[in-house]
């Protein structure tokens, strides 16, 4: 954005007239430059509907409302969108401001255009309040509740306006609010995606409302120093013409730009220094080259005819920034009496770097409605790889529908009753909340209301809910079965460690039990009274590891009394060895048997379990644990029951004395005859780190493949989520059996 350009952004004055035809005319007119002429009939579609929506309704600014979406569709046209995109941006205030609901508009415009409508009223929701620590988590609940990139795109568009008429409003710590959540919020989004066209006149005119003073004093010097913009660029461009045209290089254009004020503002304060003239490249020039050798070749001749300074020469082609940009950079003086950065990259560099992802959707008519099915993005900066992944350029239009956005590892956003956002993994239950909100919380609750309706505890959230979770003042209601209703590891976590501490409370208690019956017979003092030595001698861990043993029957009562009590066994010597050797070998026999039987449960050897009575599995036979609404039960894996049961809740489990066990699953699916249908399967697997140990391929008449694949796992229960993945992939695939060997 020249400085001229940004004045005139930042010095808008309202449009009074009720039907502004005009501009209407200047969407349609660029619209016309890449989309077929029987499509524009759509926009004017949406241009009378919303203005019949919005009737007489008036900004702060005097303006009729109606103007707002379409100056917003006006910022939304310089990314060239789709023609959903521009309906989108015409209705996207329908919902949320007028009598006219999400059904109305998918009767007018179809369940498309209605959906993305309905994803700009909540990711309008999201609030900046002006605590640091939130900023993270509110970029993501925008990304996550956005879904769809299109209602990004039309959701910056949409702040860039309400952005350059934000001095129209008459409170001041509105003004401030609103400008620093586009600071906090819009402007990095922007940033990540790419979009520096609308990056450029969001922090800017955020800049220009919060620091009005700074923002004068920059625009002022860069008025001073460089004059009309046009002086330096055209000079500076016809030095570089001249360099290109002498070294026979051949390029697609050479343009300049100043510095934007917010840019020199963030480079002074980097600097810690008031000067602007301090900074360096306050002009740049980039040139579009035809190739990546062309890129090398043009920094090879500027170079040799300037001085550069090396320290600042950057080869982002090699090394590119982690939002996808490529560039070549290098600073040099002796074209002026300052330094100037000059940028050079190809044309494909040049759109991603003004236009990032939204630079591969510009429409291409092709008529072909096929839908491509991708791999959604698992984090935001994966986004690029995935576009620069799609080969098939006619069908960009259909791949803009496709592209959606997932946060780390899939995750949703929904609120506390008191507006506070809580991130959790996508499947995640209230009971799932209830831990995140407090471990507590989670242990003692006794229900959930969702969006004002009672539901049960393995109730899977969704983005945007409203949770409030009610618990009992003083009762752990906690129970093993409840593993079965959580999803997240940190609830699981969590879970697990109160059962494991209430196993080893009804452990100590067991034990101290059977020991207080044999001090009974013995007539010692019980533990805990006054003259009890059993706790005196032993304490802490090492006290509670003995009553877990005894418990357990891995030693005796009788034995650990005589350890402390020797005095009292002043039986005969005869009788007493004959004694001690019994015991021994009983005790001994027991150990064994009790190793030999001791099943160690997703490695804790303290859960309590049961045995299947369908398989009864003995040692040596391989097991596997599954957690039900009884606690968890043991099964061989030739049971019968396994064919039966949800694999979420299976869990390593192997006798005690062996090794933690690998599990194979062996997965028999038709794979339907698509180009790299193969590589598409198999990289489910790779994405959920699971190990291929062998792959069987068979042909079929119809051209579709009987694939037999064999997958090794540690962890059981992620043989749910691979199954589920693979279910979803119907068009790809049909899953025809599975099995645990």
């Amino acid at each position: 954005m020249d400085i001229e350009r940004l004045e005139e952004f930042l010095n808008y004055q309202p449009i009074f007239e009720e039907d502004p035809q005009f501009l209407l005319h200047q969407i349609k007119k660029e619209v016309s430059e890449y989309m077929p002429y029987e499509k524009i009939s759509k926009i004017d579609h949406a241009y009378e509907f919303a203005k019949h929506a919005h009737g007489n309704q008036k900004r702060l600014s005097g303006e009729p409302y109606f103007v707002h979406p379409i100056k917003s569709t006006q910022f939304l046209m310089k990314i060239k969108p789709g023609i959903k995109s521009i309906q989108t941006c015409i209705l996207h205030d329908v919902i949320e401001d007028t009598e006219f609901t999400y059904e109305d508009i998918k009767k007018e415009f179809g369940e498309e255009v209605a959906n993305l409508c309905y994803g700009l009223e909540k990711v309008s929701k999201v609030r900046y309040k002006g605590q640091e620590r939130n900023t993270e988590t509110l970029k993501k609940t925008f990304l996550g509740m956005g879904r769809d990139l299109r209602v990004i795109f039309v959701k910056l568009a949409d702040r860039i306006h309400n952005i350059q008429t934000l001095k129209f409003h008459p409170k001041e710590e509105k003004r401030v609010r609103i400008a620093q959540e586009t600071l906090k919020i819009y402007v990095p989004i922007a940033q990540r995606l790419g979009l520096s066209v609308f990056q450029n006149y969001l922090e800017n005119g955020a800049f220009y409302n919060l620091n009005n003073k700074e923002f004068k004093r920059i625009f002022s010097f860069i008025k001073k120093k460089h004059g009309k913009s046009s002086n330096y660029t055209e000079r500076g461009i016809k030095s570089i013409e001249k360099i290109l045209n002498e070294s026979k290089i051949e390029y697609e254009q050479i343009q300049g730009r100043l510095k934007s004020p917010y840019r020199i503002y963030r480079k002074l304060k980097k600097y810690g220094t008031n000067d602007p003239s301090k900074i360096m490249d306050i002009l740049a020039f980039r040139v579009v080259t035809k190739s990546i050798s062309d890129c090398y070749s043009v920094l090879g001749v500027v170079n040799n005819r300037y001085t550069p300074l090396i320290k600042r020469i950057k080869d982002y082609i090699a090394l590119p920034k982690s939002n996808g940009y490529k560039s070549l950079h290098t600073t040099i003086i002796g074209m002026f009496d300052f330094p100037v950065e000059i940028q050079i990259r190809t044309k494909e560099m040049d759109e991603f770097a003004e236009y990032g992802v939204a630079a591969h959707f510009a429409y291409k008519e092709t008529g072909d409605t096929a839908k491509i099915s991708e791999k959604q993005s698992e984090r935001i900066h994966k986004l690029q790889n995935i576009v620069k992944n799609f080969q098939e350029t006619s069908k960009k239009d259909e791949f803009e529908k496709a592209l959606h956005i997932d946060i780390l590892e899939k995750n949703i956003f929904v609120y506390t009753p008191e507006g506070d956002i809580v991130e959790l993994p996508q499947g995640s239950t209230v009971l799932d909340f209830a831990f995140k909100i407090h471990t507590d919380v989670g242990l003692k609750f006794k229900n959930a209301i969702v969006d004002d309706k009672i539901v049960p505890i393995d109730y899977q959230l969704k983005n945007g809910s409203i949770v409030k979770i009610n618990t009992y003042k003083s009762k752990f209601t906690a129970s093993p079965s409840w593993i079965n209703f959580v999803h997240s590891p940190s609830s699981k976590s969590k879970l697990n460690r109160f059962i494991r501490q209430n196993q080893m409370q009804k452990h100590i208690e067991a034990g101290e039990k059977q020991i207080n019956e044999k001090l009974k017979e013995f007539g010692l003092p019980l533990i805990g009274t006054k003259k009890d030595k059993i706790t005196k001698k032993y304490k802490g861990e090492e006290y509670q590891n003995i009553m877990v043993k005894i418990s357990e029957k891995q030693i005796t009562a009788t034995k650990l009394i005589k350890e402390v009590y020797p005095d009292t066994f002043r039986i005969s010597k005869n009788i007493n060895n004959l004694q001690d050797n019994t015991k021994s070998q009983s005790e001994t026999l027991e150990k064994e048997t009790s190793k030999q039987n001791n099943v160690i449960i997703d490695g804790n050897k303290k859960l309590e379990y049961s045995i299947c009575p369908e398989c009864k599995p003995t040692n040596p036979d391989k097991i596997i644990g599954k957690a039900d609404r009884e606690g968890i039960k043991v099964h061989n894996l030739e049971c019968t029951a396994l064919k039966r049961i949800n694999y979420e809740k299976l869990l390593q489990a192997h006798w005690e004395g062996e090794e933690a066990p690998t599990y194979t699953l062996k997965v028999k699916i038709r794979a339907y005859d698509k180009p790299g249908v193969l590589i598409q399967i198999l990289s489910i697997f790779s994405d959920f780190n699971v190990n291929v140990s062998d792959i069987q391929v068979n042909k079929n008449e119809d051209l579709s493949s009987n694939v037999e694949i064999y997958l090794e796992f540690q962890n059981p229960s992620k043989m749910h989520f691979i199954l589920k993945e693979l279910k979803n992939r119907e068009n790809l695939l049909k899953l025809i059996s599975k099995k645990i060997i």
